[in-house]
């Protein structure tokens, strides 16, 4: 029975550690989308070299704002705090874990039932 039992628990812990990873992905993206989302999308940024070209003028190109780089880059340094919203929830029919959030962008109420909400599922989403 030890020795089953030592067989299987590696197999646990790469499922917890697999799920664990792949929550983090979906929660980053689904942060990122929803940032960009909320972006005016008319809203430009000027991009380009501040070098001075030799006939006097410089190349500045106006990129969409939503999903230039400096935009993201702002959105990438703030996400690992907003995963202090999410909670874990496990499927009873595969007991595979997931990660949802526990609190609404829009201030609508959700539904938690069977959401773990506990510190340590947020540390380890976001250290993840």
């Amino acid at each position: 029975l030890a020795l089953a039992l030592a067989a299987l628990l590696p197999a646990a812990c790469a499922r917890r550690s697999q799920d664990l990873h792949c929550g983090a992905c979906r929660a980053l993206v689904d942060e990122l989308e929803w940032e960009i989302a909320q972006v005016d999308p008319r809203k430009t940024i000027q991009m380009g070299s501040f070098r001075i070209n030799p006939d006097g003028s410089q190349s500045v190109v106006e990129v969409p704002y939503a999903r230039s780089e400096a935009h993201l880059t702002e959105l990438l340094e703030r996400v690992c705090e907003k995963m202090k919203e999410y909670g874990e929830k496990t499927d009873p029919s595969t007991h595979r874990k997931s990660y949802v959030r526990v609190l609404s962008h829009d201030g609508t109420k959700l539904d938690l039932s069977g959401v773990k909400i506990d510190g340590d599922v947020a540390s380890s989403l976001k250290f993840a």
